[in-house]
C-alpha cells in the first residue's frame, strides 16, 4: 500500500481594484448609492455560480460550505477605489464576486474569474512569488465587469 503525498500549493499574490462608478446601483429616480460587494476565494464555483443572490447574500457560510476558502467584503460609495492586496487560500481555484444591486432582475450581480493552480510551494517562493493575480473589478451602473491587468 502506497501512501499518496501531496506537496502543499503555494500561495498566489492576489492584488485587486474595486471601483465604483459614479453612477453605480441607480434607484428608480437614476441616482447613485453605495454597493455591497463580496470577494470569494473558491475551492470550487459550481454552487456559486448556481445559487441565487438572496441564498449567498444571506446564508453562503452553509451554502457554499468547504467550497468557501476566504471571504471579504465592502461597502463601496459611488466613485470610491479601494484595493485589496494579499496572498490567497494555497486551494483557490476561482474568485467569485457579488453585488448587491438594487435592481437585481436587470443586473449582472455576480462574476467568476478562474484562478490558474499554483505551482507547488518551494523555499526560494518565500522571496518571488510564482503566481499573480492582477484584476480589476468594476461596479458599473448596472453590472460586474472583471478586467485582468498585466
Amino acid at each position: 500500500m502506497h501512501a499518496q503525498y501531496s506537496a502543499p500549493r503555494e500561495q498566489t499574490q492576489l492584488d485587486i481594484t474595486l471601483s465604483a462608478a459614479a453612477d453605480v446601483n441607480p434607484d428608480d429616480k437614476g441616482r447613485a448609492a453605495p454597493i455591497l460587494v463580496r470577494i470569494y476565494e473558491l475551492k470550487s464555483d459550481g454552487v456559486f455560480t448556481s445559487s441565487d443572490y438572496f441564498s449567498l447574500q444571506s446564508n453562503d457560510k452553509a451554502l457554499l460550505g468547504s467550497d468557501q476558502l476566504v471571504r471579504d467584503e465592502f461597502i463601496l460609495k459611488p466613485g470610491e477605489v479601494k484595493t485589496l492586496r494579499r496572498k490567497s487560500h494555497p486551494d483557490i481555484v476561482a474568485l467569485g464576486v457579488l453585488a448587491g444591486y438594487r435592481d437585481l432582475a436587470q443586473a449582472d450581480w455576480r462574476a467568476v474569474h478562474k484562478v490558474d493552480p499554483a505551482p507547488e510551494a518551494a523555499w526560494y517562493r518565500m522571496v518571488v512569488p510564482a503566481n499573480k493575480l492582477k484584476l480589476q473589478i468594476q461596479l458599473q451602473a448596472k453590472g460586474i465587469r472583471l478586467v485582468p491587468t498585466e
